[in-house]
């Protein structure tokens, strides 16, 4: 399955996103340039399956995130 390259109602590709942090409804997402940026979409579930299917990184799975 392909992902599409763009996320409605989102302003960036995922050609330019590198990994993300999701905290609730609350997306915090690096660029590929260094920037930061935050999202909040209208269907959390459907944006977070968006991101990992064109391999974005989800911080919290990185090796050395730590949960306390």
């Amino acid at each position: 399955m392909s992902a599409n390259s763009r996320y409605p109602g989102f302003e960036y590709p995922a050609s330019e996103l590198f990994k993300f942090l999701a905290a609730s409804d609350f997306f915090t997402i690096m660029l590929k340039d260094g920037r930061i940026i935050h999202f909040t979409p209208d269907d959390v579930n459907s944006f977070q399956h968006w991101l990992l299917l064109n391999k974005i990184i989800d911080m919290r799975k990185e090796k050395g995130w730590i949960t306390s």
